[in-house]
């Protein structure tokens, strides 16, 4: 009886530790106050135009354009290995941009839904 209770823990264990498959699926987060920036992985990216960004935006975010057409090029530049918050005013183009950083290879996304009208409150 020890050793089948020892061998479904272990297995239990051992299935744990395996790699999650990628859902494809878009992390979000709406609190930006409970992420470290000071973590130099980390960077918050900004997809709102030029001129919404210069009108506000979160301190030490990087500006790229969703909607313009450099976007994609643009994006490539950036290191894949550091996880990228990204925020526009309320939501949509942070989601699109997500969608497209994944398509291009970035693993480590994380949306942030509420975008800078919630920052700003």
């Amino acid at each position: 009886m020890r050793t089948i209770l020892f061998m479904t823990v272990f297995l239990m264990t051992l299935a744990g530790c395996q790699p999650k498959a990628d859902s494809g699926e878009i992390t979000s987060v709406n609190d930006v106050s409970k992420i470290d920036f000071n973590d130099e992985n980390n960077v918050l990216l900004d997809v709102r135009t030029a001129e919404e960004f210069n009108a506000g935006n979160i301190p030490n975010s990087v500006n790229i354009d969703y909607s313009s057409e450099e976007f994609d090029s643009l994006i490539k530049d950036l290191d894949p290995d550091k996880t990228y918050y990204v925020y526009c005013q309320a939501g949509g183009r942070s989601t699109k941009a997500c969608s497209k950083l994944q398509d291009a290879g970035f693993k480590n996304v994380v949306n942030l839904s509420d975008g800078y009208k919630a920052y700003k409150k």
